[in-house]
């Protein structure tokens, strides 16, 4: 029964970063896919803790994992390390979101480039403002974006750094 609790905890909890994602990057809050998780999020944001509402989202996704496991690993591993390891893999879902954004940008700019599918535009914009960045300082060559390289590059070895930080933890 706890693990089936832990899981709709963890469910939830990505629920609240992919908000934490929406807030952050500041995406357009008119398309219906936002909309919804906003109509969602918008009693729970009445009792706020925090005047920024991203540190609050964020604070709730992170009580959601460690809640969950809580459940599971409490027995074996104190409340500290459990909160660390909370924090890190919220974190680490945050870099997995951006990761298949890109990846789906990608994929998305070859099969149907500027399809008005309003789930599609979402993951668009995600890409567009992750890579802008980046973009600045590597400009297209001929043609071909090289940036969402690059992206995937980084959010690849700061997965590796929070995995190795979890390791040392535990």
């Amino acid at each position: 029964m706890n693990e089936i609790i832990s899981l709709c905890l963890g469910a939830l909890s990505y629920f609240f970063i992919i908000m934490f994602v929406f807030y952050t990057l500041k995406v357009d809050y008119y398309n219906p896919v936002v909309k919804a998780f906003v109509n969602f999020y918008s009693p729970i944001s009445k009792i706020s803790i925090f005047s920024n509402q991203v540190y609050t989202i964020f604070l709730l996704a992170v009580l959601l994992k460690f809640s969950g496991y809580y459940l599971l690993y409490s027995s074996q591993y104190d409340e500290y390390v459990l909160g660390m390891i909370s924090v890190i893999e919220t974190l680490n879902a945050t870099l997995t979101v951006f990761f298949f954004c890109i990846i789906g940008s990608v994929i998305l700019s070859w099969i149907a480039p500027g399809n008005p599918h309003p789930l599609l535009k979402l993951v668009e914009e995600v890409s567009t403002k992750l890579l802008a960045p980046i973009r600045k300082f590597i400009p297209s060559m001929g043609g071909i974006d090289i940036s969402p390289i690059f992206a995937l590059i980084f959010i690849r070895q700061v997965e590796i750094l929070l995995a190795s930080i979890i390791r040392s933890i535990i």
